[in-house]
């Protein structure tokens, strides 16, 4: 008869290096009232009537020599803001983006002086048309003519991208605006950034102006910038609602 054969272990501690690697600590000190604390939270844990052998079982099993994390440090602060005490620089160097006023400051969205050329944004004009005949479809006049198609086509343009759209303004409160017309470069929440055939900036406001929107199919459709005060991100998912206007 040959010796037995040896038996397999299935787990074996971590190696050094590999702790190394990880960066987990190599030993951690266990104070005696840690320690204390821990098996008398085994015993009020398991049942009584197991008796003292299965305490000390569970105990070797899943508590000794393991780390146990208590707190999560990603959910001390989840609103970002700073801790009483905590230096503002160091809020600022953890910090991923960028206040308003720092983006102001760098001019991340201001277009340049040599940028400000109508032939560069034609491009952008031609791409536009593209988009807007594949969102309504070829036949834009007769979806008009359709009460009900009508309502579904606005549905849909007023939640399109508007850059690179040709519009003007029709009219407005304040006089200087009316007639003022070019490519939409830029859209915010309050105003449309158009390049005009002059190459000029001009930053005409939303709020007291309507708006003449040309379509490739030669229809123009009118913006009430008083009710269209809103992101290009946030008309994608806003349900918007027919409703009557005195607006100029």
């Amino acid at each position: 008869m040959g010796d037995p054969p040896a038996a397999v272990e299935f787990y074996a501690p971590l190696a050094k290096a590999a702790k190394a690697r990880s960066g987990a600590p190599m030993d951690v000190p266990v104070s005696a009232a840690t320690q204390r604390f821990a098996e008398g939270f085994v015993e009020r844990s398991v049942d009584a009537a197991a008796g003292a052998s299965r305490v000390q079982t569970v105990y070797k099993d899943r508590v000794e020599g393991r780390m146990l994390l208590l707190t999560n440090p990603f959910k001390d602060n989840p609103s970002g803001r700073r801790r009483v005490g905590e230096p503002a620089a160091a809020r600022v160097a953890g910090r991923k983006k960028i206040t308003a006023k720092e983006r102001r400051q760098l001019k991340i969205y201001d277009i340049p002086e040599e940028a400000r050329r109508y032939e560069l944004f034609q491009p952008l004009h031609r791409l536009w048309s593209k988009y807007v005949e594949s969102l309504l479809g070829q036949d834009v006049g007769a979806l008009l003519a359709d009460p009900k198609q009508r309502q579904q086509l606005l549905g849909k343009l007023i939640k399109a991208d508007l850059h690179g759209a040709r519009m003007s303004v029709v009219r407005s409160k304040c006089p200087n605006f009316v007639g003022c017309g070019g490519i939409v470069a830029q859209e915010t929440k309050n105003t449309f950034k158009l390049i005009t055939e002059d190459d000029r900036l001009v930053v005409t406001p939303k709020t007291g102006c309507v708006f003449g929107l040309e379509l490739p199919s030669g229809h123009e459709c009118l913006l009430y910038g008083d009710q269209f005060k809103y992101r290009a991100s946030e008309r994608a998912s806003k349900k918007f609602k027919p409703r009557q206007t005195v607006d100029l």
